[in-house]
């Protein structure tokens, strides 16, 4: 039997798709380019995801955190997505089973790790605005891991995008990639980075009606409003 080629592939998914009986998804394959110092009417942005030992901040640890640059217009366009920053780290105990279940990092992944926080700090100190896909959880860790967190504004692509406004039901990445026809492996911080960004490319271009006003931008005080008032305001 042979092989089918991509192009074939493809074809076959257009028939099905022009069918109307059928939707395909792809999988993601980001696009990475380099980024340069922004130009006067360009900000930088950063996509954040933290993959940790459990949902308390006060006595859980991060395990593995993804900073995933992205490079965007005073118009909230989105120009270019650059290389991610990842790092392992040891929390000191064994990883919870249902945690290496759900992420698929292992005790073996971390030990010895230790995140590079003058490295995070700069990433940190050049963006505009700080992403996550859950600020409400990720926040919270970040800060704790360094305060340099504390000084920018934070946005929630999860949250405080109007999803069901836009005509989609649910809000998890998941369900978000397959409406934007796509799918990816979750919970491995990098590609989940890159997968929202994505997903706010290619579902709200336009959407202009964020649910907080501009005074929430006020770094240390509680989310941003996202979408593209979120970073004309940056």
């Amino acid at each position: 039997m042979t092989t089918p080629t991509p192009t074939d592939l493809e074809d076959l998914a257009a028939i099905l798709e022009q069918s109307g009986d059928y939707k395909v998804l792809r999988r993601f394959q980001p696009r990475i380019a380099p980024i340069n110092a922004p130009a006067p009417n360009e900000r930088l942005g950063i996509f954040l995801d933290l993959e940790t030992t459990g949902l308390d901040p006060a006595k859980d640890e991060i395990i593995e955190i993804a900073m995933v640059p992205f490079l965007y217009t005073v118009g909230g366009d989105l120009l270019a997505v650059g290389e991610a920053f990842q790092s392992y780290q040891d929390p000191g105990i064994s990883i919870p089973a249902e945690i290496t279940a759900l992420t698929g990092i292992t005790d073996e992944m971390v030990q010895g790790q230790t995140i590079d926080l003058t490295q995070v700090e700069e990433h940190v100190g050049r963006a505009a605005i700080i992403i996550a896909h859950n600020s409400a959880f990720d926040r919270k860790f970040a800060e704790r891991l360094s305060p340099a967190f504390e000084t920018k504004p934070w946005a929630c692509s999860m949250s405080q995008i109007p999803w069901a406004a836009e005509g989609i039901r649910g809000s998890k990445l998941a369900y978000l990639a397959a409406a934007a026809g796509f799918f990816f492996d979750e919970h491995r911080a990098v590609t989940d980075c890159q997968a929202a960004i994505q997903i706010w490319a290619d579902l709200c271009p336009d959407l202009d009606r964020p649910p907080f006003p501009r005074s929430s931008m006020t770094p240390g005080k509680g989310p941003v409003a996202f979408g593209r008032k979120a970073l004309r305001s940056t």
